[in-house]
């Protein structure tokens, strides 16, 4: 797993939610690589872990201000996605089954 941009409090900030690029080799920013999933095996996925991780101020993305209207218009998005990509997967499954009970003698 690579760099990261992650969308997370700054308290030096009045707390707001700012998105900061985290570099691979930051003390205290710790991945592993999700292995052995079921579905989605194409998307490489990790377990992210911040321990003490200090980001510096140079690395505050100065043009992401606002998650509400940035990133999570995205995310709003792309859940839609996900959701349909269940359901057709549900639908395919019991279509195949309903084929199979059918044919079954």
């Amino acid at each position: 797993m690579g760099d990261c941009i992650v969308w997370a409090r700054n308290a030096n900030d009045g707390n707001r939610i700012q998105a900061f690029y985290v570099d691979k080799g930051s003390k205290g920013f710790i991945t592993s690589k999700i292995e052995r999933k079921y579905s989605l095996r194409s998307v490489h996925n990790a377990d992210i872990k911040f321990d003490n991780c200090f980001v510096p101020d140079k690395n505050k993305l100065t043009h992401a201000k606002d998650f509400a209207t940035g990133t999570n218009a995205i995310l709003e998005a792309s859940r839609l996605l996900v959701a349909w990509l269940a359901a057709g997967t549900a639908v395919g499954a019991y279509e195949a089954a309903l084929k199979y009970a059918l044919q079954r003698k």
